[in-house]
């Protein structure tokens, strides 16, 4: 597979792996992936950027780097020639891209003589995306592959339905693997595969839903719950047809759907945003034009939104305002953006852009994607401060592991009809 695209698979099995209490036989991605998170979290992508241990301990935690790791991470993006360290804890990172990141990750995981055994956990997740895949067909595919022996096979399998690094159901009396991206590509004739299993009323539905997504770019769950009822939302949740994107704080959590192939237009949507840093801007723009209130700076429209995009695009600063200090702490942490208090009005703040392939890729999603200015999100709550962003992938697994969908839900017959 392509760097970039392996890189991602990378990042991707990290964030899994980063759930679970122990791992080791996925050592080297998991290495690889840290450093690809850390780096991404260090650098500003037109700028080079000096930050002191204070700094570089907050980013080590906001990226789930123990203190433990920090050490091996930061020895090895410095072999790896992309950052230099000091004696007092500081780091200094040269300007990296976030496609650059995808293909460091790849490098040192190479760089790392990782074994066959892992190389496998990043094929078969890859391999699957494009259409489910029965066990028989994955299992034999992976084995002569990687030439990996039953015993070896079977353990990696297990291991990787543990960590829920692949996604599988039971139809047929044999296992359908998928992932996440399946709704990523070719999506017209998936969307038809899956509506030939449904009754009418429940295309009905789905096509009403449909509509309202293309036309206003995104709804709310509550009105995408009304529009579907709970169970068949959570059918096309648990197959990905629909990403959740989840906006909260320690008051109130929003989430809104969005399609998956927002990003298609603008190149592999798997790898152009594979760090969730486009889709947690976007959803923190939308919360400051929805959620916000005109007294602590609300992006007034659609025009408003572009313009402080563009304005960010063009190197200066946005504000003072409230919202600013509240509303982007996501994308503070990840630096995405870097915010100044005011010295002449208390409580406000500046933003100016540290990311600039990240801006650029949300202003095209705003300006040609499927997101307008009519969303439909809920205005009713009390806005207060924007601190955590949980993407599509951890919103899907968070559902899946609430219940067992297969019972009733026939999630496995959805999946049979994407196969040739």
């Amino acid at each position: 597979m392509k760097k970039r695209t392996e890189g991602a698979w990378i990042i991707h099995h990290t964030k899994k792996i980063q759930n679970v209490t122990q791992a080791t036989d996925f050592e080297d991605i998991e290495v690889a992936g840290k450093c690809g998170l850390f780096l991404s979290n260090l650098a500003a992508s037109n700028e080079n950027s000096t930050l002191n241990k204070i700094q570089v301990d907050a980013i080590a935690k906001a990226s789930s780097i123990k203190k433990v790791e920090l050490v091996t991470l930061k020895e090895t993006l410095k072999n790896s020639k992309l950052i230099d360290t000091s004696k007092d804890g500081s780091i200094s990172v040269l300007g990296i891209t976030t496609s650059s990141v995808l293909d460091h990750t790849s490098d040192i995981f190479k760089e790392s003589n990782a074994n066959n055994f892992q190389k496998a956990a990043l094929e078969l997740t890859n391999y699957t995306s494009d259409q489910p895949v029965e066990e028989s067909h994955l299992k034999e595919y992976i084995s002569d592959t990687y030439k990996l022996d039953n015993t070896l096979n079977d353990s990696l399998f297990d291991q990787v339905e543990d960590i829920r690094l692949i996604d599988y159901e039971d139809f047929d009396d044999e296992k359908l693997y998928f992932n996440g991206n399946l709704f990523k590509k070719d999506v017209l004739e998936k969307t038809n595969k899956v509506l030939s299993t449904l009754s009418s009323e429940e295309i009905r539905k789905i096509t009403d839903l449909d509509a309202i997504l293309t036309s206003e770019g995104c709804v709310t769950l509550g009105t995408a719950s009304k529009i579907l009822g709970e169970t068949l939302l959570s059918k096309m949740h648990s197959i990905a047809m629909y990403d959740f994107n989840e906006v909260s704080n320690s008051k109130h959590s929003k989430v809104f759907l969005t399609k998956p192939s927002s990003f298609s237009k603008f190149g592999n949507p798997f790898e152009e945003d594979a760090l969730d840093l486009a889709k947690a801007f976007i959803a923190s723009l939308m919360y400051g034009m929805k959620i916000s209130t005109f007294g602590r700076g609300k992006i007034k429209g659609r025009q408003m939104l572009e313009y402080t995009l563009k304005k960010l695009l063009r190197g200066e600063r946005v504000g003072p305002c409230t919202a600013i200090g509240q509303d982007y702490q996501v994308l503070e942490i990840k630096r995405v953006v870097k915010l100044d208090r005011s010295t002449v009005y208390p409580g406000r703040y500046f933003m100016r852009l540290l990311k600039f392939d990240i801006g650029q890729l949300a202003l095209e999603v705003f300006q040609k994607g499927d997101i307008t200015e009519q969303t439909t999100l809920e205005t009713n709550v009390t806005s207060s401060s924007a601190s955590i962003y949980n993407g599509p992938e951890k919103t899907r697994m968070k559902m899946r592991r609430k219940k067992d969908t297969s019972k009733n839900l026939n999630i496995g017959e959805l999946l049979k009809t994407m196969r040739n």
